[in-house]
């Protein structure tokens, strides 16, 4: 089969061979001096005519179709590949991690489980118990209405609705974890043990590779704060005396730097006098005793008295 560039041009050639052999009967036409054909050349004519109009035809309806399958292959056909210096990498933005260092940390597998873990164990699906007896149903434990909050629910095993959590907000209040610690001297084991102090974990607002946060009610964690010091003074007479006792220590070190920097200034005075050599005394004019009436001389710099006499 030829290429379709020599198809057209033997095509052309054709044409133009049946122009000029008509051209030319054309001529023998006019060269007639009787002006008239003979039937013969009369229907040669006419099939050269036809048969030239008829390949015509036939050569615009195949440019047609090249045409059109050409603008489809067009858009079937994938884009052509670009050069070698043009290739880039495409990163996505709120994956990247800034190294400090100046490249780029690519997410592993490891990474991206660990991503996973975080949020399987930050997610809940809310869910409420709803019985067809209204009376077995959970009600808020201040106002009785049925619209609880079920996150409070299912973390905190608490019937709270969210008008009372607005209203009442130094009971149902969160707080986090460092505050727990610091305003009611609760440790690390108590705060993780779910079944003392339920907690809720949600993803570090900060940084999303940081520890899960987690938020405590404010009456739960009282309540157990005032178990554990016996009462509100307790806490209050636990907190003063490590307050008092930070403060003790705080001191105490400023007085160690403070006793070491005396030490190290004490130690450069005598180094540099020892380096300047023995002493030198300078003395004053001599002055008479008037109690004793010797006459005596004083060092400008150390302050030595000596007794002289003067002939």
């Amino acid at each position: 089969m030829l290429p379709k560039k020599k198809t057209t041009f033997f095509l052309l050639f054709f044409l133009l061979i049946l122009q000029i052999k008509y051209k030319y009967d054309m001529a023998t036409l006019n060269n007639n001096n009787n002006g008239s054909l003979t039937s013969e050349q009369k229907k040669r004519i006419e099939e050269n005519k036809a048969k030239a109009l008829e390949k015509l035809k036939s050569k615009r309806k195949n440019d047609d179709v090249s045409n059109s399958s050409n603008s489809s292959n067009d858009q079937q056909k994938p884009l052509p590949k670009r050069a070698r210096w043009t290739k880039y990498y495409e990163y996505d933005l709120s994956t990247m991690v800034d190294s400090k260092g100046g490249f780029l940390v690519e997410e592993t597998k490891e990474d991206k489980l660990i991503q996973e873990r975080k949020d399987q164990a930050t997610k809940l699906s809310p869910f409420l118990p709803i019985s067809a007896d209204p009376s077995e149903n959970p009600k808020c434990r201040d106002c009785g209405t049925m619209d609880i909050d079920p996150i409070f629910f299912q973390v905190f095993k608490l019937s709270v609705c969210a008008g009372c959590k607005e209203k009442f907000p130094e009971r149902y209040s969160l707080i986090t974890k460092t505050e727990a610690k610091e305003d009611y001297l609760l440790t690390d084991p108590e705060l993780r043990d779910t079944d003392l102090l339920p907690h809720w974990s949600k993803p570090n607002p900060r940084k999303s590779t940081w520890n899960n946060m987690m938020l405590y009610v404010r009456e739960m964690v009282e309540e157990y704060a005032f178990k554990k010091w016996g009462s509100e003074e307790g806490l209050d007479a636990e907190y003063e005396r490590r307050e008092a006792q930070k403060k003790d220590k705080k001191d105490k070190k400023f007085k160690e730097k403070l006793a070491d920097l005396r030490r190290r200034t004490m130690t450069s005075t005598w180094e540099r006098k020892r380096q300047q050599g023995p002493h030198k005394h300078v003395f004053g004019s001599p002055e008479e005793d008037p109690e004793t009436g010797q006459t005596i001389e004083t060092c400008q710099e150390c302050g030595l008295t000596v007794e002289s006499e003067e002939f």
